[in-house]
């Protein structure tokens, strides 16, 4: 497994600055060549695996997995690290993937388990090889997201194979922003928005397809007009609360939302649920899954 320690310094950010500005022309023209093989694998990966037709989107997209904790969403997200990460010849895509953490809830010996069932014949060394394409960060504050962003084109720039970034949760920082930003809210949404703008750019840049979660965390609407569009369109198929919270930079990136639930009929069992609905269309459609040991099955 590949893991970035990042030491937030003035010689390490100058550093970064300097290789940047030296290589990035040079590593941007090998980046386009691998390109198109990249942007088809990633495709693949979301028509085969995430019920593109309900999911039509391309790489450049970003979307935002939303829910209350315990609802699947990282669960969603090792299942899509899985198929990244394991190799053509077990239905892999044999890509790289960029983890970033911020709860500090990765839980490397879930997605083991995850690669163990997927490969037929599972072994040591060829868990630890697909491994290998995962980068896995870990921030504890939103200036370090900032800077691990800032730091990221660097190392895209040297992994063209790098299809998809995942980060969980966009959120985690939300309250803690709120109170160093005291009264003003450009303050407490300042970092953030920095983070979505360069989120923007790497995506865009890179043809990346990013996957964000963020938590419920607003009650939710009693009267459903009171509540923004999402939330009329949504409050009624899905007991979630989708009212945006974060800054509008985001709002502004985010192209479309999956909305994650867990069935509280006890006959559904371990059954939870995800709605999809893109920003610019009315058109939303449910979908069910179940959470095993091997991991996510659409049911």
């Amino acid at each position: 497994m590949s893991l970035f320690v990042f030491a937030y310094t003035n010689s390490f950010w100058q550093m970064g600055l300097d290789f940047l500005s030296k290589e990035k022309t040079f590593h941007k023209c090998l980046y386009k060549k691998h390109f198109l093989q990249t942007s088809f694998c990633i495709l693949s990966l979301l028509c085969c695996y995430m019920l593109t037709d309900i999911l039509k989107f391309y790489t450049g997209d970003v979307l935002e997995f939303h829910g209350p904790e315990g609802t699947g969403k990282t669960e969603m997200l090792y299942h899509l690290t899985a198929r990244c990460i394991l190799p053509k010849s077990e239905g892999g895509l044999e890509v790289e993937v960029v983890f970033i953490d911020t709860d500090y809830h990765f839980d490397m010996l879930r997605l083991v388990t995850v690669l163990e069932h997927r490969l037929p014949q599972s072994s040591e060394e060829m868990v630890k090889h697909c491994l290998g394409r995962l980068f896995l960060v870990y921030c504890s504050s939103s200036t370090q997201l900032l800077l691990t962003l800032c730091s990221l084109e660097t190392m895209l720039c040297r992994h063209p194979s790098v299809c998809l970034l995942i980060l969980d949760s966009l959120s985690a920082f939300y309250w803690i922003d709120r109170v160093n930003g005291g009264e003003s809210v450009n303050l407490q949404e300042s970092t953030l928005r920095k983070c979505s703008q360069l989120l923007e750019k790497l995506v865009n840049e890179y043809r990346l397809v990013l996957f964000a979660t963020t938590q419920s965390i607003m009650q939710k609407a009693s009267n459903p007009e009171e509540g923004p569009s999402c939330a009329r369109n949504c409050l009624s198929d899905v007991d979630v609360d989708c009212r945006p919270y974060l800054c509008k930079a985001w709002q502004r990136v985010v192209k479309h939302r999956i909305l994650f639930s867990k069935q509280n009929d006890s006959r559904a069992g371990n059954q939870f649920s995800l709605l999809s609905r893109h920003l610019k269309s009315t058109n939303v459609k449910k979908h069910f899954f179940t959470i095993g040991e091997s991991g996510v099955e659409f049911c």
